[in-house]
């Protein structure tokens, strides 16, 4: 029989370098740590990470951020950790999407304010934003949302409004079937 594991969520930033997922991720190991889902970006020169791993029972959220803390004394440049208990009710099994799972695309010029703009037309329609990644160029912003329509009382209903608040917003917003966008933007590169 497995033995029972404890789930944390642990949270990092530190000035972008070479090296820190090597430091976190061996930190992590040498508690015994499985790091089961993992999101990282370089964001305007910092580096941000979070992550959900299980430890073995005997280890506590002070345990892991002692270990993280050493993994900082020895690093170039500081290491910022923010480690939290995960509430294994809140975690859901499997990482599949869910059945009604849509990317919104939304393009416009950038200005103050696009991102409330777009994250208050869904929640105006009970719509779960899942993941979301933004960009600029050339002036234009770029934001892309994976949304969980699982809550609206009609799709139908969702397009229909997200036509009238793009063009009332000057927005060019795209709303596509996540099995969809997937199939159009993956890349499958055979491993050898």
């Amino acid at each position: 029989m497995t033995e029972p594991q404890e789930l944390f969520v642990i949270s990092i930033i530190s000035r972008d370098r070479i090296g820190i997922i090597y430091e976190v991720s061996k930190a992590i190991s040498e508690l015994g740590g499985n790091i089961a889902d993992v999101r990282q970006s370089v964001l305007c020169g910092y580096f941000t990470m979070i992550l959900l791993a299980s430890f073995p029972p005997n280890i506590t959220q002070r345990s892991i951020e002692r270990k993280l803390a050493e993994a900082d004394s020895h690093s170039e440049s500081a290491i910022e950790a923010v480690v939290k208990k995960a509430d294994e009710n809140a975690i859901t099994s499997g990482t599949s999407a869910p059945e009604n799972a849509y990317v919104l695309t939304a393009t416009g010029h950038d200005r103050v304010g696009f991102v409330a703009l777009m994250t208050s037309f869904c929640v105006r329609h009970n719509i779960n934003i899942l993941d979301l990644s933004t960009t600029t160029s050339d002036g234009a912003y770029v934001m892309i949302l994976v949304i969980d329509l699982n809550h609206c009382a009609s799709i139908s209903d969702v397009r229909l409004d997200l036509q009238n608040f793009s063009q009332e917003n000057n927005i060019k917003a795209v709303l596509q079937h996540y099995d969809i966008f997937r199939a159009l933007h993956e890349i499958n590169l055979p491993i050898r």
